[in-house]
This record gives structure tokens, C-alpha cells and sequence, in this order.
């Protein structure tokens, strides 16, 4: 007894008031993060995963780590509970394979205050252990551009779309990745005017075209020829009768960025302006003119810019210095020069034509017809046919719209256009959709559609992200579908959802900073860890529910309907809905909040140990999850940020419904207290002070339940594959994105059959 009493005690214990999320202080102040990145953060070229783990050939029984990993029990044999681990063992058992988040901010050059971008990295991110989904197809890359450095690198700090859209979408479909997320946060390009007074010369359009084709082959580089052709063609030089004439390069980049800010050109930074064809292919024919013009300033600035006689360095540091309208004519410049290539022909003595090539048709093509595959488009024969070309009474693809002449020239510039061009160029070859799916824009994004007995909603819209998550559904380039079909629209219709902004709050600089030390495996720093500081959240993968189906997708025309300026037709706005079978009764879940569902990291060889300081709440999805209505506030949430909408009571009939969803039991919690409500000027990471984890394993219609949750109560959630991630990885990250929700779930079940599918309600059912 004497002996017991001189033990040292543990330095915390989980009978000490707890350290808070608003609290940790252990970590020391930290300064402003370099804008320089870790090599192996994010893109396709990755560094091989190198594990902290120890090998036990040279040992006679396993080492504590793969006597953990194997019998997955707390503490390992050789530790007792009250022991305390130094830090190389609490590396090796505790933090050895984890998921690991930092995140970077940096301010917009040339913006005023406040106007920042955010980042997020992973440790240890490769090929084989990300939350992005590949590209399925080459073209579908071009959602992106990188204009500094290699293509394939796609670190998303370097990208000229912003946020990056290289990261938008998550392994699972309808998910997004977690640099997205974070990245969603930070501000949108400032507003800028175009403020240049210097005019380029006049030209005609044969000798735009002429330059146009002679710069394919590249930019004779010689300093007189360089000099002549551009101020006595293009522009001019205000000091050519000087002896301070423009022959150096930098002035001659200085002098076409000075006229390409005139506000006589289009503004493709502006989203209404990134659909190229519209320009270049228009029936006007002076606004054609202008557009070429426009565009061969932009190649000859772009071919300056990246001449040998520049670095990489100096490069990158020249584009972030350009202003966006400036950035947005060089991506154009580049899309051409990759995709497009002008014809010249005589016709007769003295005279010629001008044509343009697409060098990239058939791998557009081919990307489009791949792209109707995985959705299993209900007319396939018929694309296959068009696709084919060998009916010389149809219309070339090209010429059936904008968006087709766009999606099939390859000039599709980075960021939200890609989905919308090749969906509306898809339609455009399917003669049986009529006009009733023309209205699709990147412009509302909340959009799907009904085609047949499918539906096929974008990625962007609150019933894709939902949907995503259902027996059969596929994600490709923006797109989510094949869905399940609705009797509350016509067999082709166009909609638009009305979506609400979800609750969650708003990330900050302080909180994309903090992500390291905030989400660290180990808790504060310390001399020592305390082994009863940590436990093992696993989820019951046995007792899992089958009871829980979709039964009908609901849509009701809002009361009060937009200004539409797309004419008579146009689609009206709907409020969505699933209804959710279980027990011989029905229950809905209102779509109608904005939320985003982050895919969950993978981990290296789970599960993993959760410092007691990640508060969180477990509960199964047929265990009282409908009941739950104030989330927001049992989570933290700051009330200022609680919204005056809110959910419509159920009717008697629903509250009377699912028995199994509507459980008595109270959900286990890692802490019995309600946090304190939170002041209003509050940071994100100081609002999440519990995360509820919702255990939607077993078949795919649990975790569209607990998605369509999430939307009617307006919490965005990371979801994790527990074949894939551990519960303790998923609720750190859930605390490093400043998300409340945790959907845990197994991608469905190999087993499920079609007859599992509920019934579809006719019209008329209640």
C-alpha cells in the first residue's frame, strides 16, 4: 500500500474537467504558416505511404501495436489503465497510421483585407490512400487547369480555378473531399474592373487568323522579330522613337497586359462568360471578330510567359501577381492551343479560307460516350449512333448547340462549366429529349432532371448529394445518376431546388491554422499521455438494420415561383423530399438544406485510439435518430447562426410511425453534459463541441436516410467507409472541418437485390 501510494499520478485523468475545444493551449502559440507545402500533399503524383510501424520478425511474441490492431482492446497487454505512455510509444501506438489534417491559408494578392484562401493537406496522401475519386476519362481533368508547373501535379494552391476543382468530388458519389470543403471557405475572386486605357490596333480577320495559325508552331523567339510584329501589328509601344524601346520580353508582357485590361473585352473570370463557343462560334459575326482578337493578344502574352528564357519560379510568381480577367485570357489561350488548330486554303489566285480543326474531337467523344455509359442513359442506342457519324443527313455535333461546339472542340475552361457542357451536349445527340431538358446551366446548379424512368441530378444539388449515396448510383464529371424515378414530374422534366444554407459554421483563418494542433491524435502535447485519456470508438457491425428503404422522391412546386428569364417552359422550382418506408409506415425527410458530405480520409491500418477531449454522441440510424431536432444546439452551435426557418412538426401520423427509428434508448455519448451555449462571436472550432456519429452500416438505404437527415436538418457530415476509415480518424476530421455529424457506413451491401427496392407510389397514394 505504501509502494501504491508514492506512484506518480497521471498528469490528466478523465475524472478532471476536461480541456475544451476553445481551451488548448498545451501547443504554444504558433506563427502564421509559410505558404510553402509539404511535396506530398494532394495531386496524382504522390509519395509512397511509409507507416510508423515495427515489425516483429525480430521479436518473439507481437509488439503492442499488432497485439492492439488485432484484438482492437485498450489498453494493450503490458500497459495498465492507469499507466502513462512516453512519446515514442504514444507515437507508435496511438498516432502510427492515423489521419493527420493541416491546413494553410494565405491572402489573395492584389485583394483587400480579407479576402483569403484556404487549403487543407493530409499526411502521407498517395494513389492508394486519398478521399479523391479519379477521373474516369482524360477529358474530364480539364475541369482544372494549372497554369504554372506540370498539369498532373494539381496541387490545388496553384490551380486557377478556385476553389479547386480537381478536389471536388469525393470517392463516394455525392461527396466532396476534404481540401474542398475547407477550401469552399475562403473568399471568391474580389471584384475587378477593367481599368486599362492603352487600345490594341485595328485588324481584319484574315490576318488575325493568319498569326493565330502561324503561333501553333510557337513564338520565334528572336528579339527583332518579336519586337516588329507586335507594335507594328498589335499594339503600341509608347516609347518606340526612344532609346528606351520595348525589344526586353518583360516590357513587351508588361505592355499586352496593359491592353488586355481594357474594358473592351469579354471577362471570362465572369462564370456568364465561360461557355467559349458562344464567342468564337457566334452567328455575329463582329462578335466573333473581337473574340479572335481578343483571344491572339492572349496567345501572344501566353507564349512570352512561357518562354525558355523563364523560370518556373518566376513564372508562378507572375501569376500571382496577374489580376483574374488577366489569368481567365491566358487559360483561354491555352484551351486553344491545345485543342485547336486554323486551316488555311486557296480558294482561287489571291484569295483564301480560314477553318478551324478540333484536334481533340475523338477523345471528347469517347469521354462523352463513357460519360453516358456509367449513367446508363435510357437511349443509348441513339447516342451511339450519332456519336458515330455516319449519317450524312444528321448534324455535326459540333453545330448543334454552344455547349455541344464547346464540349466537342475541347475548349472548355476550368471550373463549374465542364458538367453542363457535356450533359447538354449529351442531350443534344438524344433527339428524344425534346426541348424540355434545354434549360440545364451552370448558372443554377441546383438542378436535375427526369428522363424516362431515371433521374439524373448534378452534383451540386441537395438531391444528388443525398442520392449519391443509393444502391446503383454513380458519380462521373459533376453528374449523379441513374436515380430513382418520381411520379410527381413528367417522364422528361427539367426542376430546380429551392436549397436554404445549411447551419454550419463558417470556417476562419484562426480555425484553418489551428487544424494541426486542434486535431492532433494525441491530445495537447505533454511529457507524458495518460493511457485513460484514450479509447477505442468501433462501431456494432453485427446488429445492423435491414428494415429502412426509399420509397417514393417527392416534389411540390414552391408557392411562389422566380422571374424566370429563360422563357415559357422554363422549369419551376421545387421543394424536395424522400419518403422512407420502415414498419408498414411512411416517414419524409425534407432535402432542404444546402449541406455538403465530406468523403472521410482513409487511415493506415485501423482501428485507432480517440483522445477523450473528441466529445461525440453514437447512435444507430433505427435508434431515435428522427427524434433528434436540436442538434445545432446540443452540438455547440452559436444561436445567432440558428436560422428563423425550421422544420415543419410531423404529422400525426409520421410521429406515430417507424417505431425503430423513434427508440426510447438513449444514444451512448462520450460525455453526459449538454455543452454551453456558444457566444456569437465565436470561431468555427470553438461552436463544435460534440459530434454526433450516426451508424448507417448494412444496406445503402440506411446511409441515404441518414444523408436525407442531415439535409432536412441542415448539417453537413463526414462520411466514412469503416472499411476504410476508423470511427476515431473520422470524428478528428469531422473536429478539423468544423462539422458536427459523422456518418458511419459499409458503401451498402454486396447482397442487395433489385426486389429489396421499395415500392414507388403512384400519384395518388397517400
Amino acid at each position: 500500500m505504501e509502494q501504491q501510494a508514492q506512484l506518480p499520478k497521471p498528469h490528466k485523468t478523465r475524472t478532471t474537467p476536461v480541456t475544451t475545444r476553445t481551451k488548448i493551449t498545451r501547443h504554444g502559440s504558433q506563427p502564421r504558416p509559410s505558404p510553402q507545402r509539404p511535396t506530398s500533399s494532394g495531386g496524382e503524383i504522390m509519395l509512397p505511404y511509409r507507416g510508423v510501424t515495427r515489425r516483429a520478425d525480430s521479436y518473439s511474441q507481437p509488439t503492442p501495436l499488432e497485439e492492439f490492431r488485432k484484438l482492437r482492446r485498450w489498453p494493450p497487454n503490458y500497459f495498465r489503465l492507469d499507466g502513462e505512455l512516453n512519446q515514442k510509444q504514444a507515437d507508435d501506438l496511438i498516432c502510427a497510421g492515423a489521419s493527420t489534417f493541416k491546413g494553410y491559408w494565405d491572402e489573395i494578392t492584389n485583394a483587400p483585407p480579407g479576402y483569403n484562401r484556404y487549403y487543407a493537406v493530409m499526411s502521407s496522401e498517395h494513389q492508394g490512400r486519398t478521399d479523391r475519386a479519379t477521373f474516369k476519362h482524360a477529358a474530364y481533368k480539364d475541369i482544372s487547369l494549372n497554369l504554372t508547373g506540370a498539369a498532373e501535379s494539381q496541387f490545388p494552391w496553384l490551380s486557377l480555378d478556385q476553389p479547386c476543382m480537381g478536389y471536388a468530388f469525393g470517392k463516394s458519389a455525392g461527396t466532396i473531399t476534404f481540401n474542398y470543403w475547407v477550401s469552399k471557405a475562403g473568399s471568391s475572386d474580389p471584384p475587378t474592373k477593367f481599368a486599362g486605357e492603352v487600345k490594341p490596333r485595328k485588324l481584319k480577320l484574315l490576318q488575325i487568323l493568319d498569326r493565330l495559325q502561324q503561333l501553333e508552331s510557337g513564338l520565334d523567339e528572336n528579339p527583332d522579330e518579336l519586337y516588329r510584329y507586335l507594335y507594328s501589328t498589335l499594339i503600341e509601344d509608347p516609347d518606340r522613337y526612344s532609346t528606351k524601346a520595348h525589344f526586353g520580353m518583360e516590357q513587351q508582357i508588361s505592355d499586352l497586359i496593359a491592353v488586355l485590361t481594357h474594358p473592351m473585352w469579354i471577362d471570362f473570370s465572369n462564370p456568364k462568360n465561360q461557355v467559349v463557343a458562344k464567342f468564337f462560334d457566334s452567328p455575329d459575326q463582329q462578335k466573333k471578330q473581337e473574340f479572335l482578337h481578343q483571344l491572339l493578344l492572349s496567345v501572344e502574352l501566353y507564349l512570352r510567359i512561357h518562354s525558355n528564357k523563364h523560370s518556373e519560379k518566376a513564372k508562378r510568381k507572375l501569376m500571382l501577381q496577374l489580376p483574374p480577367p488577366i489569368a481567365w485570357n491566358l487559360a483561354v489561350a491555352q484551351r486553344w492551343l491545345e485543342h485547336m488548330t486554323v486551316t488555311k486554303s486557296r480558294t482561287s489566285p489571291g484569295q483564301s479560307t480560314f477553318s478551324f480543326d478540333m484536334k481533340s474531337k475523338k477523345r471528347q467523344k469517347d469521354a462523352l460516350h463513357h460519360f453516358a455509359e456509367v449513367l446508363k442513359w435510357p437511349n443509348m442506342d441513339e447516342i451511339e449512333y450519332v456519336l458515330e457519324e455516319l449519317d450524312r443527313h444528321e448534324k455535326p455535333l459540333e453545330d448543334r448547340s454552344a455547349d455541344a461546339m464547346s464540349w466537342f472542340s475541347g475548349l472548355v475552361l476550368p471550373g463549374r462549366t465542364l458538367p453542363w457542357l457535356i450533359m447538354n451536349s449529351l442531350i443534344d445527340c438524344d433527339r428524344d429529349t425534346g426541348d424540355a431538358l434545354k434549360y440545364l446551366t451552370h448558372m443554377q446548379p441546383a438542378t436535375g432532371f427526369q428522363y424516362r424512368a431515371n433521374t439524373y441530378w448534378s452534383s451540386q444539388s441537395i438531391v444528388g448529394k443525398v442520392l449519391g449515396a443509393a444502391r446503383g448510383v454513380q458519380q462521373i464529371a459533376g453528374w449523379i445518376g441513374p436515380c430513382i424515378y418520381t411520379p410527381d414530374l413528367k417522364r422528361t422534366e427539367c426542376v430546380r431546388l429551392r436549397q436554404y444554407q445549411s447551419l454550419d459554421p463558417r470556417l476562419l483563418p484562426k480555425d484553418v491554422e489551428s487544424m494541426d494542433i486542434r486535431t492532433n491524435p494525441l491530445g495537447p502535447e505533454d511529457v507524458a499521455y495518460p493511457i485513460a485519456d484514450y479509447e477505442v470508438p468501433i462501431p456494432d457491425t453485427e446488429d445492423v438494420t435491414d428494415l429502412i428503404r426509399m420509397e417514393k422522391l417527392s416534389f411540390v412546386p414552391t408557392k411562389e415561383q422566380p422571374t424566370s428569364r429563360q422563357g415559357p417552359g422554363a422549369p419551376l422550382l421545387f421543394d424536395a423530399a424522400i419518403w422512407f418506408a420502415c414498419g408498414g409506415e411512411s416517414w419524409p425527410m425534407k432535402l432542404k438544406y444546402d449541406v455538403e458530405f465530406i468523403n472521410a480520409f482513409p487511415c493506415h491500418q485501423g482501428p485507432h485510439v480517440l483522445f477523450y477531449d473528441f466529445q461525440y454522441t453514437a447512435i444507430k440510424i433505427d435508434s431515435g435518430l428522427v427524434d433528434i431536432h436540436d442538434w445545432a444546439t446540443q452540438s455547440g452551435l452559436s444561436p445567432h447562426r440558428l436560422p428563423s426557418l425550421r422544420s415543419s412538426p410531423p404529422s400525426k401520423k409520421a410521429s406515430s410511425a417507424l417505431t425503430l427509428l423513434s427508440s426510447p434508448n438513449a444514444p451512448h455519448s462520450s460525455d453526459p453534459n449538454d455543452p454551453e451555449s456558444s457566444s456569437p462571436d465565436e470561431l468555427a472550432h470553438m461552436q463544435v463541441k460534440k459530434v454526433l456519429t450516426i451508424e448507417a452500416l448494412g444496406v445503402s438505404d440506411n446511409e441515404v436516410f441518414a444523408r436525407a437527415w442531415c439535409a432536412d436538418r441542415g448539417h453537413s457530415a463526414v462520411v466514412a467507409n469503416v472499411n476504410q476509415t476508423c470511427m476515431a480518424c473520422a470524428i478528428r476530421e469531422a473536429y478539423a472541418a468544423c462539422v458536427s455529424v459523422v456518418i458511419l457506413t459499409e458503401g451498402g451491401k454486396a447482397k442487395e437485390k433489385d426486389d429489396d427496392v421499395g415500392v414507388l407510389l403512384d400519384d395518388d397514394d397517400d
